[in-house]
């Protein structure tokens, strides 16, 4: 199956009352999503059981919407490939695409580190994206006090802010400085009532650069100028963007990214850039979470004139300059063995 064949899974995240499941409510009524498979991390503790109308077999279910549900049962590769499996031997309705709701307490990065790289998921999905759902009007105290929403918000590609409708100005206002300190490249969108267009969830595309457009620019870090540290819930959760005006060749490139996840991999919790490595042709697309990467994908040319290599990253514990430190030793290295 090429990659363009492969079935799309989004991950729907976000802390507990944030108002996940009644976004996947709305969203699953809607013209277009009968094509639909929904999995749940506990069957029985989401708020989508008034839409079941028949059991099928292996677990899943056939939601009044047309759409396939079913939860997970110890192992995501197992019920990706039971889905799988059903729907090639006509047992349950064909879906082309698929929305994993997390828990609320879920760290999402073992949910997309096994789309990103396991075999088995591989050969019938791939990762579109991560959307997360924030409470407008608890959301402040909960990336106070919990890291899990802080992981959650920092992973996402898509931010929706959910309860704006009760929640007061400033505490709006407050809340998207803080989001965009922690996770500057996700925009970010009002829900009210749980009232999302589909495409929210299921549109977003950024995660895997083998789909990015061909001209990259969705791809391109917003806050390219910026050369500030978001300091996040005290020193821990860090977003900042390193930039470098000349080329990073590959090999530099490949021996940071080795020594970062080698070292450091758990508190590497995203990282996104586009990068100039000074060869020919467009520039190299990466992506990665904690101890896992996307391979690399090279653009045939650049999106625009600014040639500048940027890498947007959020990180636990670990600040800018060591990380740009280590990134300038690693180029240096490389130029030394060109020479010699």
């Amino acid at each position: 199956m090429t990659h363009a064949n492969l079935i799309p899974v989004s991950v729907l995240t976000g802390f507990l009352g944030s108002g996940k499941t009644t976004v996947l409510n709305r969203v699953l009524k809607q013209p277009g999503m009968e094509n639909t498979a929904v999995i749940v991390n506990e069957f029985g503790e989401v708020g989508i059981d008034h839409l079941l109308v028949e059991t099928a077999l292996e677990g899943a279910m056939l939601l009044e919407s047309g759409c396939v549900c079913c939860s997970v049962r110890g192992d995501l590769v197992d019920t990706l490939e039971m889905l799988g499996v059903r729907r090639d031997r006509g047992g349950i309705p064909p879906f082309e695409r698929v929305v994993l709701e997390t828990t609320g307490l879920a760290d999402p990065a073992p949910v997309v580190q096994t789309l990103m790289k396991e075999p088995t998921a591989a050969r019938r999905y791939r990762l579109n994206g991560i959307v997360a759902t924030v409470d407008a009007v608890n959301g402040l105290d909960q990336l106070d006090r919990e890291e899990i929403a802080l992981k959650q918000a920092a992973l996402a590609g898509r931010l929706l802010l959910t309860k704006t409708d009760i929640a007061l100005p400033e505490q709006i206002a407050r809340l998207e400085t803080r989001l965009g300190s922690l996770n500057a490249d996700a925009p970010i969108v009002h829900v009210v009532n749980g009232d999302a267009k589909p495409e929210l969830i299921f549109d977003n595309g950024n995660y895997d650069p083998a789909v990015i457009a061909d001209d990259g620019a969705e791809w391109l870090p917003e806050a390219t100028d910026h050369d500030h540290e978001g300091h996040i819930h005290g020193d821990d959760i860090r977003s900042f963007c390193l930039s470098r005006d000349g080329p990073v060749p590959w090999p530099a490139l490949r021996t940071w990214l080795e020594s970062l996840t080698s070292l450091r991999g758990s508190d590497l919790l995203r990282v996104k850039g586009i990068v100039n490595t000074g060869d020919s042709g467009g520039p190299l697309i990466l992506h990665g979470v904690q101890h896992v990467f996307h391979p690399p994908r090279r653009l045939a040319e650049w999106p625009d004139g600014d040639r500048r290599s940027r890498i947007v990253c959020i990180t636990r514990g670990i600040g800018r300059e060591s990380l740009s430190n280590a990134l300038d030793l690693s180029i240096e290295h490389h130029e030394k063995g060109t020479r010699g």
